[in-house]
């Protein structure tokens, strides 16, 4: 009786296993969400658009260096500026090391050389806040730029201030002016509201 009493224990054990699987992993879940993140990019951009690479950390490094170069320009403070471009510069390099689709390639590879271009010559010109807020125009394009073609892990504001005839690409919605810095810190509006 002992022989069938232990086998029914197995046979019981068995089943209870298959019919009460243990908890997904974190990596399932993070399987789920990255497609339901990338099925929600398809619904917002149309149907007909080229799959979306899960969000990029390579990218985020851009954007904070991004933000804090304008912050610095914002606020008048070249040097720091400087600092910030040289860390910006790094983190492009990065980026373009990193595997990307094919939509993201051609972004990068379109905008690269200029930008790391651009971004040396702002890091060089550390004293002379008029020449990195004239480079800062064409880096604010290039970034709009790597940002339609990578997404962002946070909302991004793209403003655009009608004296200087140029944009530039906020974490805040609050206008701070990196063109005029604080002698005309609130002039500008917002344009575009990029949300992840």
């Amino acid at each position: 009786m002992k022989p069938f009493t232990l086998m029914g224990a197995l046979i019981v054990s068995i089943l209870v296993t298959c019919s009460n699987p243990q908890p997904s992993s974190a990596k399932t879940t993070t399987t789920t969400d990255t497609y339901t993140a990338t099925q929600h990019a398809a619904v917002i951009q149309g149907a007909a658009t080229v799959a979306v690479v899960p969000q990029n950390d390579g990218m985020d490094e851009v954007i904070s260096h991004y933000v804090h170069l304008k912050n610095a320009l914002a606020s008048d403070h070249s040097q720091e500026a400087a600092t910030a471009r040289g860390q910006l510069q790094i983190a492009l390099v990065r980026l373009g090391k990193q595997s990307m689709n094919e939509a993201q390639k051609k972004a990068y590879d379109r905008i690269s050389g200029m930008m790391k271009k651009n971004a040396k010559q702002v890091s060089e010109d550390g004293k002379n806040i008029n020449r990195q807020r004239e480079h800062f125009q064409q880096l604010s394009e290039n970034i709009y730029d790597l940002v339609k073609a990578f997404g962002t892990s946070q909302t991004l504001y793209k403003d655009y201030c009608p004296m200087a005839k140029a944009s530039w690409l906020s974490e805040v919605k609050s206008i701070k002016n990196p063109y005029f810095g604080k002698a005309m810190s609130t002039c500008g509006v917002v344009k575009e509201t990029i949300t992840p």
